[in-house]
């Protein structure tokens, strides 16, 4: 179902202290030439599917990264034939050098419709330490 793709993918990219994150799987809600678009910073970072894996994978092998537990709070999906767009509220609890931090922000998902399978072509996202500042999805 379409309004559970946010959540399979938190999954996918959370795992606990010693291990990491299914990227394979992670891949499989993508198309091929999907992207991540992490905008919280001064400009954004835009990277490949495979390329945020191995970003990821770095930092997990260099102890940047401990673990990560991303869950939905709640989500607004809006289709308009075969394209959709998911506004999905998350809470980030990230575990790295400088110890656990809890975030909260907003991935943007958008989505295609291909032979009848709803993939990701992008995700871009925002988040703060303060959740009070996530408004709130009608």
């Amino acid at each position: 179902m379409l309004k559970d793709i946010p959540s399979k993918i938190y999954d996918a990219i959370s795992f606990n202290k010693g291990s990491k994150p299914d990227f394979e799987l992670l891949g499989s809600f993508f198309i091929e030439q999907g992207i991540f678009i992490n905008n919280k910073g001064e400009s954004p970072v835009i990277k490949s599917v495979p390329d945020y894996a191995t970003m990821i994978d770095t930092n997990i092998g260099n102890g940047n990264i401990i673990s990560i537990k991303e869950t939905e709070i709640r989500n607004n999906v809006q289709v308009f034939g075969n394209v959709a767009q998911i506004c999905s509220e998350y809470e980030l609890i990230f575990e790295g050098k400088g110890g656990i931090q809890t975030r909260y922000g907003v991935n943007l998902f958008q989505l295609i419709n291909q032979q009848g399978t709803w993939l990701v072509s992008s995700m871009c996202w925002d988040d703060k330490v303060d959740k009070s500042l996530l408004t709130k999805i009608a």
